[in-house]
């Protein structure tokens, strides 16, 4: 016994126009508060310097950690393999100049000591990276 006539055409209608403005506009939201920044994975607090500069960037990057641990464009290297990756380096790029960041932490004997390393591998000019002094 079926007392309900029954409906023809269509059902229920659900308007979702308006949810996906609301989404569009969360999207867009985090699209413009998100910052997208290259960020190393290797942590370091540089030293600061009142005449810190910025300086054009060159293909190799060389990290030095308060660990002492040697890190060449991101890729931990040891110090005995370091001269010949940066033979290499070198060579295929032609570029005379590496930048140098040191933790504030790290000995002086090892920034020296990683100094010479780069001088001795081709390298003619070391520049070592600061953060700006504070106001």
């Amino acid at each position: 016994m079926n007392f309900l006539p029954q409906r023809k055409g269509r059902g229920l209608i659900i308007n979702i126009t308006s949810l996906i403005d609301v989404m569009f506009l969360l999207l867009i939201f985090f699209m413009v508060s998100s910052t997208f920044k290259n960020q190393p994975a290797i942590n370091l607090v540089l030293p600061r310097a009142a005449t810190a500069t910025e300086t054009p960037t060159t293909p190799a990057v060389l990290y030095l950690t308060s660990s002492g641990d040697i890190y060449l464009n991101e890729e931990h290297v040891s110090a005995e393999e370091l001269p010949g990756l940066l033979r290499k380096l070198q060579a295929d790029t032609g570029e005379d100049s590496i930048v140098l960041r040191a933790d504030q932490k790290a000995e002086h004997g090892d920034v020296v000591a990683l100094i010479d390393i780069v001088k001795k591998s081709g390298f003619s000019r070391v520049s070592i990276s600061a953060r700006p002094a504070a106001p």
